[in-house]
């Protein structure tokens, strides 16, 4: 074979192999797309129908309102913190493999921690201003002044987190890679 043709061929290779590089990226950032609202969803709708059902006050309307704005905040979420790289920097740092069970531990914990507080921050917000317009109407009606004053923003928040933290994990641990199985194509054997 002549220079020259070796020369066209590992240029061929060489073209075929950067749109089969692209391609794959490609497939991936879709993949990531995909995978970052389906997440954001299901996370969004299990915590704000845990969080409601948990008050004991469940409402049609404050659900749906607390599912599209948690949704919002985690597709957000998901757009702008790289929540995949930072679990693989603390991958590398642990020295776990990317297909162990410590380290699908890892990804979802990663995963809890840059999603769930601030989903509970918005859904208990949410709920602390309906209470106290609800206890302030209350109090317009005749009941007593001191029934604003048994609310409080922080007990409510650390009780909501501390349950949400847990269910967010286990939603995560399941779901995650439930939908990469959904998502990825089946690998053939042998070719």
């Amino acid at each position: 074979m002549s220079a020259i043709a070796q020369e066209t061929t590992i240029r061929a290779r060489f073209f075929f192999d950067f749109f089969d590089i692209m391609n794959f990226m490609e497939k991936t950032q879709k993949i990531g797309l995909i995978m970052n609202v389906l997440m954001g969803l299901s996370l969004s709708f299990a915590l704000s129908l845990l969080g409601l059902l948990s008050s004991g006050h469940f409402e049609k309307r404050a659900w749906l309102l607390s599912f599209v704005l948690s949704a919002l905040l985690s597709l957000l979420i998901g757009f702008f913190v790289p929540v995949r790289k930072i679990a693989f920097f603390f991958k590398e740092k642990l020295d776990l493999s990317e297909k162990s069970l410590a380290f699908h531990c890892l990804d979802s914990l990663v995963s809890d921690f840059c999603y769930t507080p601030l989903i509970t921050l918005l859904m208990v917000s949410l709920a602390y201003v309906g209470a106290k317009r609800q206890i302030s109407e209350a109090i317009l009606n005749g009941a007593s002044e001191t029934a604003l004053d048994s609310i409080r923003f922080f007990p409510m928040f650390f009780h909501a987190l501390l349950i949400s933290m847990i269910a967010g994990y286990a939603f995560i641990f399941v779901l995650q890679p439930l939908f990469l199985k959904i998502l990825l194509p089946k690998q053939k054997s042998g070719h």
